[in-house]
C-alpha cells in the first residue's frame, strides 16, 4: 500500500511541475524578451475605470540597457555612410538633392509634436521606421491586446536645432546623427492607444517594442541605444 502511495504522489509531482514549464501560447510573431523587463501581473478588478490590461511578452535573454546599446560614434558612422549632408535650418530641407521624405502620423505609428526637429527621413530610415510600428501593433493584436500604436518623438535635426536642444538637454551632444535623416527616437514611456478604455501596460508595450527591436537590430537593419533619461530608443539604419 505504502508504494502504491509513492506512485500516485511521483505522478502528481511530475504532473504539477510539466504543467508550470509548459511552452507559452504561440500566438505571437515574437518569441523573445528579457526576464528583468518582464513586469509582474497587474492586479485590477473588472469593473475598476483605471484598469490596465496585461499583454504578453517574451525573453530575449538580457536587460533592454544590455541589448540596445550601440553607442553614438558606430550610429554616426552608420549615418554619415547612407545619410545626408547636415543642413543649417528647416528651409534647406526642401533645398536639398539627396533622396529624403516627410513623414506623418499613420497607420503605423504617431508622430510626436516636434520642437527640436523636422519631419524628415532617407527613404531607408523611413521604411524601417513603418515596419517597426506594424511589426509593433501587429504583435500587441496577436497577443491579445487592442489596437496601439509607438510615438516617434524625434526625427531629422539641424544645426540650430540641435544647438537650442543643448542648451535644454545636455545628452544631446553636437556630433547628433539624427542630423544625416538615418536616425530616429521612439518613445518607451508612451504609447498612442485607439480605445481610451482599454489602456495597456506601459511595461508591457515597451517590452514588446523591444522584442521587435531586437530581431531588426539581430537582422543587421538597425542600430539602438536604449536611452534611460530621455524615455527612447535612439535608433539609426543601416
Amino acid at each position: 500500500m505504502q508504494h502504491i502511495f509513492k506512485a500516485i504522489f511521483l505522478a502528481v509531482c511530475i504532473s504539477f511541475f510539466s504543467a508550470c514549464g509548459a511552452p507559452p501560447n504561440e500566438n505571437s510573431a515574437i518569441t523573445k524578451h528579457s526576464s528583468s523587463d518582464n513586469p509582474s501581473n497587474l492586479e485590477t478588478s473588472a469593473g475598476d475605470p483605471n484598469r490596465v490590461y496585461n499583454v504578453k511578452t517574451r525573453r530575449i535573454g538580457k536587460s533592454l540597457g544590455l541589448a540596445f546599446n550601440d553607442l553614438n560614434d558606430v550610429q554616426t558612422a552608420a549615418a554619415q555612410a547612407i545619410g545626408i549632408s547636415p543642413i543649417n535650418s528647416i528651409r534647406d530641407a526642401y533645398n536639398i538633392t539627396s533622396p529624403i521624405v516627410k513623414i506623418a502620423s499613420c497607420k503605423e505609428y504617431m508622430l510626436d509634436t516636434l520642437t527640436h526637429s523636422i519631419p524628415y527621413l532617407v527613404p531607408k530610415a523611413a521604411t524601417l521606421l513603418a515596419d517597426i510600428g506594424t511589426a509593433f501593433s501587429d504583435t500587441v493584436k496577436a497577443r491579445g491586446g487592442k489596437d496601439c500604436k509607438i510615438i516617434v518623438t524625434s526625427v531629422l535635426r539641424t544645426e540650430s536645432t540641435i544647438s537650442s536642444l543643448r542648451k535644454r538637454n545636455r545628452n544631446a551632444i553636437e556630433s547628433s546623427c539624427h542630423v544625416y535623416g538615418t536616425t530616429f527616437d521612439i518613445s518607451w514611456r508612451r504609447f498612442h492607444h485607439s480605445d481610451s478604455t482599454y489602456i495597456m501596460s506601459t511595461e508591457d508595450l515597451k517590452n514588446i517594442l523591444g522584442e521587435v527591436l531586437y530581431l531588426l537590430h539581430q537582422d543587421g537593419r538597425c542600430y539602438v541605444k536604449f536611452e534611460r533619461k530621455q524615455s527612447c530608443f535612439h535608433i539609426t539604419t543601416r
